[in-house]
């Protein structure tokens, strides 16, 4: 099973490339991952061919990839990273939360699946494992 594997000091936040296609999101995204201190966005990416270039030149903590984008999904975007850098750590996410993405996340190596309107910083530090597995990730 793939985990989150730090990249730097306890005390330090998380670095993010934060990758979706609708600018909109991305912004709530950033404010509701950042807002504890825990994560901080290191880049940004609006799509597949993006995601994979920054996540190659940047080597950011985590990747929290929309999996539907319109030049490629974030699927084979997922593949494509984690086959030329099997350490990263990546999380999916969609609006769409029923059509298998848990168990097709694993499937692809990311670490999980998160549906978009449960994006938040409690649920994304349950996902990598850094809070309490007890404790089931809030609802956004």
């Amino acid at each position: 099973m793939h985990q989150y594997v730090s990249h730097g000091p306890a005390d330090k936040a998380v670095g993010l490339l934060l990758v979706d296609d609708q600018e909109m999101f991305r912004g709530l995204a950033r404010e509701t991952l950042t807002s504890d201190g825990t994560f901080a966005v290191v880049a940004e990416a609006d799509c597949g061919r993006e995601a994979i270039d920054k996540a190659g030149r940047l080597h950011p903590d985590v990747v929290v990839m929309d999996v539907q984008m319109d030049d490629m999904t974030g699927l084979e975007a997922t593949r494509h990273i984690l086959a030329f850098q099997p350490e990263a750590t990546v999380v999916l996410t969609s609006i769409n939360a029923e059509r298998g993405y848990p168990l097709l996340a694993r499937e692809i190596g990311a670490v999980g699946f998160i549906p978009k309107r449960h994006l938040n910083a409690r649920s994304l530090r349950y996902t990598l494992g850094l809070s309490d597995r007890a404790a089931p990730p809030l609802a956004a």
